[in-house]
């Protein structure tokens, strides 16, 4: 993460569908920001970022526990498909950010209408985003 980037404040509500599952949402405004991640079933990529994070020369023991600092998108608004007591959603999916941040920038001062549906499973897993 770039300096100047701040920790989003706790608590992280993470977004994270199971496949063909989706969520609409009616977003009025956005913050990008980061968060620290502690993933389940540690990736290579996972263990190299932690590494990097943590100034380590050498990967932890197989099976530690591991924490990564990510690039998190909030999202705040009103989920429209059903009812929930959030009032935003955090964002980790880069691929996911890339298609959303540039609608959300466009429509600033508005409220932007999407629904998101998960394709595949981690670590390929994609999100489609239909507006309107």
């Amino acid at each position: 993460m770039s300096e100047g980037v701040r920790e989003l404040p706790e608590p992280i509500e993470l977004l994270d569908l199971e496949h063909g599952n989706a969520i609409s949402l009616a977003i009025d405004r956005f913050e990008m920001g980061q968060t620290l991640i502690h993933p389940t079933q540690p990736t290579p990529r996972h263990v190299r970022i932690h590494m990097q994070q943590f100034g380590l020369t050498a990967p932890p023991v197989a099976g530690t526990p591991i924490s990564v600092m990510v690039p998190a998108l909030r999202v705040f608004g009103t989920r429209l498909d059903k009812p929930s007591p959030l009032h935003y959603w955090d964002i980790t999916s880069k691929t996911l950010q890339a298609d959303l941040l540039p609608r959300l920038i466009a429509n600033q001062g508005g409220v932007l209408t999407v629904t998101l549906t998960a394709n595949g499973y981690k670590p390929t897993k994609r999100y489609s985003v239909e507006q309107g």
